[in-house]
């Protein structure tokens, strides 16, 4: 059977870890004292990936060289010991030149390897990643599980992999031949990710506090909403395709990462976990039906809550929501399509706090239209919300987003280097009112309104 090693490559910049699978928004960080990151996101699709291979017999190596700290000489000592037959690394926008050097280095010191990349970036600039990079053999577009399954077994037997749903790879004459995008349509089919093979405790997303070790999982895929920023929606899951695992094998995943792993606390990493009110309901009722006695969070949009919905989350064990405010300010909001109720989303911030749910507010700066009012009403909406923590970040044009489009066609982009599309360590992007140097200004401003 074919050998296959999946990678989050690892990726240091300028004394700086970069943070790059499963996240929606790769970005470098300073470490903290003990020289980890406090955010690290679980590598859903790599894991994923991994596990359907498994399932279907196919010997899997499974690195995330960011999470184990482990740098290039490491991988090759993985690999040698493996001896992969095919290699899919997840690359993104900021790490691309890191991420291009890497797979280069590696196609020289493994020949006869054949190199696949995945993720967000991949599936936008594919064309580009394979003209310009004969050490790249396929680009695997969307959700690339399965499209990594068919390709194992279509090179396992020695056929050509062209019609495969999602791939890009070379035909005769070295002329590029791609076949759309793919998507999971049921995600109850795929078994749940592959956590054996990785560093599980280094994992972390303890915002407003939220107990360690913590897990992240999933319940759903893809967000129908439409804000012009967001990257998977617009490129991993092509334009939305809003899908959902069943109650039943929620609460059990849950059950599992509870009991079996031990985990302290569990993360719904969804893209927006309250979308279908009725749907929270269920799994609200069933974690508590099972009486699992573990804390949980999860990602949501505060406007789609209520009094009920928060009440049941509370007595389900809810522990903290993020909430993605992005602009407090109705014009910036509509612009960029976050079309957000803002009183709402203020009433509905202070009833989660009221039912003892911690809260966790998002902000961009350098959305379209921003000016200093804009500004001054971000800070004021988080001084009325007094939310128990704070992220704010830099609005990234990535390629594939309507945000992209917008700044190139306007002529605000204040930088085409990819390595500066880092949303904690700069701002690549100016408008009318502001600069990249006022935005950067503002967003530390922002953040340190709530001392953070």
């Amino acid at each position: 059977m074919m050998r296959v090693a999946l990678v989050n490559l690892p990726w240091r910049s300028e004394g700086r870890l970069g943070v790059r699978a499963g996240s929606r928004w790769p970005f470098t960080s300073e470490p903290s004292p003990g020289g980890k990151l406090l955010y690290l996101p679980f590598p859903f699709f790599l894991a994923y990936a991994a596990a359907l291979l498994k399932k279907n017999n196919f010997p899997v190596t499974l690195a995330d060289c960011i999470a184990s700290g482990e740098g290039y000489d490491d991988l090759c000592g993985k690999l040698c010991a493996a001896e992969p037959q095919l290699l899919a690394a997840e690359i993104s926008a900021p790490s691309l030149s890191c991420d291009l050097k890497m797979l280069r280095d590696l196609r020289e010191a493994f020949p006869a390897m054949k190199i696949a990349v995945c993720g967000a970036h991949a599936t936008v600039r594919y064309m580009e990643l394979l003209g310009a990079n004969p050490f790249i053999d396929f680009v695997l577009r969307g959700e690339y599980e399965q499209v990594l399954l068919e390709l194992s077994g279509e090179l396992d037997s020695d056929r050509d992999p062209a019609g495969i749903r999602g791939l890009v790879s070379r035909g005769p004459g070295g002329k590029i031949r791609e076949n759309g995008s793919a998507r999971i349509r049921d995600l109850d089919g795929l078994p749940w990710p592959e956590r054996g093979d990785l560093p599980l405790l280094n994992y972390n997303d303890g915002f407003c506090g939220l107990p360690s070790p913590n897990v992240q999982m999933l319940s759903s895929r893809g967000c129908p909403l439409g804000c012009a920023f967001c990257l998977w929606p617009q490129t991993i899951y092509s334009g939305g395709g809003y899908r959902c695992r069943s109650v039943g094998d929620v609460a059990d995943e849950f059950e599992y990462l509870a009991r079996e792993l031990g985990f302290k606390a569990v993360y719904f990493d969804d893209d927006t976990f309250n979308l279908r009110r009725e749907r929270v309901l269920d799994i609200c009722a069933e974690i508590k039906k099972r009486e699992l006695g573990v804390p949980w969070a999860a990602m949501a949009r505060a406007d789609l809550m209520d009094e009920e919905l928060i009440s049941a989350m509370a007595d389900a064990g809810a522990y903290a929501v993020k909430y993605g405010i992005e602009s407090a300010d109705p014009r910036v909001n509509e612009l960029c399509g976050k079309r957000a109720d803002l009183a709402r989303s203020l009433e509905m911030i202070r009833a989660t706090r009221r039912r003892g749910i911690k809260v966790h507010l998002t902000f961009c700066v350098g959305l379209p239209g921003e000016d200093k009012d804009t500004l001054e009403k971000n800070a004021d909406f988080v001084a009325r919300a007094a939310p128990d923590s704070l992220q704010v970040s830099f609005a990234v044009p990535f390629p594939g987003t309507e945000y992209y489009d917008f700044v190139l066609k306007e002529g605000l982009l204040a930088s085409h280097n990819m390595n500066d599309y880092d949303g904690n360590r700069m701002c690549v992007v100016k408008n009318r009112y502001l600069s990249p140097r006022e935005m950067e200004r503002a967003r530390d401003v922002l953040r340190s309104s709530r001392g953070l």
